[in-house]
């Protein structure tokens, strides 16, 4: 099992760790570690990208996967010499894609506060698709004047990134085959919201602040065959 460092601080670009092994699997070469910044891709959130370094010895991480088992996957190709069990390495992850991807995640929780804002009761979050490449959150449940909402959805969004909103983390004592919250195993679920919000089940990683989204675009809002996507997009 992998210790997920990144859980504890989104701005922990670099970190030491320890190799547990180097894996030759049907996807790749992997190495695994016994403690990681990298995140793996899930929960609409798409991998770090980085190096792991010994010395002269270099791994870059081209993927990176989260198993059943809490084990990290750190997919990739060496550079000059292979890394070996026990051997101390340097992690770095790409700073610019890890904040990106964190403000991205967090403007799509945001959306939602707005929508409660809004007392838009009909939409109840389903799923979030926090990826660079047209990023959305899709709600069950259907809303009339989709293109009115656009203009009003926005305002409502960026008042509350103005307010300077802290993020709240926190992880309960349930257990998590109780709940309907998806949780590494052996691990507590983990809750994220905005203060004065209600608190979801998500792993992945988030700004601090509001404030740190920067302006978020209400792009478009569809509503059809019961469901409703809204597409954004970050300033």
């Amino acid at each position: 099992m992998t210790e997920l460092v990144y859980l504890s601080d989104t701005y922990l670009f670099e970190i030491d760790a320890k190799v547990s092994s180097v894996e030759n699997t049907e996807n790749g070469i992997a190495v695994i570690l016994d403690k990681t910044i990298f995140y793996p891709q899930g929960g609409g959130q798409p991998y770090d990208l980085g190096e792991i370094v010994s010395g002269t010895n270099s791994f870059i991480v081209e993927s990176v996967r989260l198993d059943e088992k809490g084990t990290v996957w750190h997919f990739g190709r060496f550079i000059n010499e292979e890394l070996s069990e026990g051997d101390t390495v340097s992690l770095c992850i790409n700073k610019a894609r890890r904040v990106l991807n964190s403000r991205l995640h967090s403007a799509g929780h945001l959306i939602d506060c707005a929508i409660s804002e809004l007392k838009i009761n009909s939409l109840i979050p389903m799923k979030g698709f926090h990826f660079s490449e047209g990023p959305y959150v899709e709600y069950d449940g259907v809303v009339e004047n989709t293109n009115d909402l656009i203009s009003i959805l926005e305002d409502k969004v960026n008042i509350l990134v103005n307010l300077n909103l802290p993020v709240e983390i926190n992880t309960s004592c349930c257990n998590v085959d109780k709940i309907n919250i998806n949780a590494p195993a052996g691990k507590t679920p983990r809750f994220v919201n905005f203060l004065g919000f209600k608190p979801c089940g998500c792993g992945g990683t988030h700004v601090n602040y509001s404030s740190e989204i920067g302006k978020i675009i209400i792009r478009k809002i569809k509503s059809k065959k019961g469901r409703t996507k809204i597409s954004y997009s970050i300033l």
